[in-house]
């Protein structure tokens, strides 16, 4: 299996992710989000009750919508914890409104993965679709082999030597 095999593999294993934003006064805010995968771009459905829902829309109002993200693997899966599978990512975020052809695409792959919920929750006037997309980041998969990407995930691996 390629590295590039081997993120995508373990992307596609992952159902939440650990989100990271800023709120107005500039505290860093990390929080879990399920997620949909589509097209190369993160959807996550939260609500406005949810701090990090509050700072997205925030970022994403003040033209300042980058946010971070973490995919990790289980710890009962991990032989060594210092050498924890993971991606990071930094990502632009923006908000798709509910009238919007791709919100109800994204909808539907949301309510297929993570079933009747999602048919509740899109009832709620609270709950915002987010559109994660990808700027750059890193996957590890073991000491010694740790890699950089740009935009596309698991794409074009660099790895990331000392300098």
């Amino acid at each position: 299996m390629t590295h590039q095999q081997q993120c995508e593999a373990f992307l596609n294993r992952r159902k939440t992710l650990l989100l990271s934003t800023l709120d107005k006064e500039g505290v860093l805010e990390t929080s879990v989000a399920p997620f949909v995968f589509l097209d190369g771009l993160f959807y996550i459905y939260i609500s406005e009750l949810a701090k990090h829902t509050q700072n997205c829309l925030w970022q994403i109002e003040q033209n300042r919508p980058l946010v971070s993200a973490l995919l990790v693997a289980d710890e009962s899966e991990t032989e060594q914890l210092f050498a924890r599978e993971r991606i990071t990512l930094q990502l632009n975020a923006s908000e798709l409104k509910r009238e919007q052809r791709e919100y109800t695409l994204v909808l539907q792959k949301f309510a297929d993965e993570f079933g009747e919920i999602i048919g509740m929750l899109s009832s709620l006037p609270d709950f915002h679709l987010i559109a994660l997309t990808p700027i750059n980041g890193g996957y590890v998969k073991g000491f010694g082999q740790a890699f950089a990407f740009e935009s596309c995930l698991c794409q074009g691996l660099m790895p990331i030597k000392r300098s």
